[in-house]
């Protein structure tokens, strides 16, 4: 289980990484603690919720979750491959909407949509809560610090690296999870 929890966390990180990078890229590092703190209470507090919505649901899903939660993370795998490919336009305006409070609330929130599914998917398996919480807010925070960092020095061409990684890691987790491997 910590092994899922660990390989979760780095996929869920990647998301977070693809968007800081973007932000570092176009100058945003100097918002660093704002979009680090914004990104730390989604990133501990969706996966929660989506472990209360698995947990309580377990007991009427209990027959789909060999197939629901696989499903879950590999529909999210092919919605992130498939948002790669989209190209993004006047960056510096999106920013600095995106960094401001409201915008982070906003961002933080659509970013941890698939903690909600992931929380959901492995709430349906009896996963610790707060150990996934944890992990999916340590990981996340450490990757987006990372791509502020990496952004900020104009290294603009791995967000489209990164957000391909991420839907790939959370295919393979998807079938490791439906193959029993993890």
């Amino acid at each position: 289980m910590w092994i899922q929890l660990v390989i979760l966390g780095v996929v869920i990180g990647f998301n977070n990484f693809a968007t800081a990078l973007a932000l570092g890229a176009i100058g945003q590092q100097k918002r660093l603690w704002r979009i680090l703190s914004v990104f730390a209470v989604f990133e501990f507090g969706v996966p929660l919720i989506g472990l209360w919505l698995g947990q309580n649901a377990s007991g009427v899903l209990v027959n789909a979750s060999s197939w629901l939660g696989p499903l879950l993370l590999a529909t999210l795998g092919i919605l992130t491959l498939v948002e790669s490919t989209r190209n993004t336009h006047d960056q510096e305006k999106l920013a600095a909407k995106v960094t401001s409070w409201r915008g982070l609330v906003f961002l933080s929130a659509a970013l941890s949509l698939d903690n909600l599914v992931v929380g959901f998917s492995l709430g349906l398996r009896g996963v610790p809560p707060l150990a996934l919480a944890t992990t999916i807010m340590i990981c996340s925070v450490v990757f987006a610090w990372i791509g502020l960092e990496l952004g900020g020095r104009g290294r603009r061409n791995y967000e489209t690296a990164a957000e391909v990684m991420s839907g790939l890691l959370l295919l393979a987790l998807a079938w490791a999870d439906w193959s029993g491997v993890l």
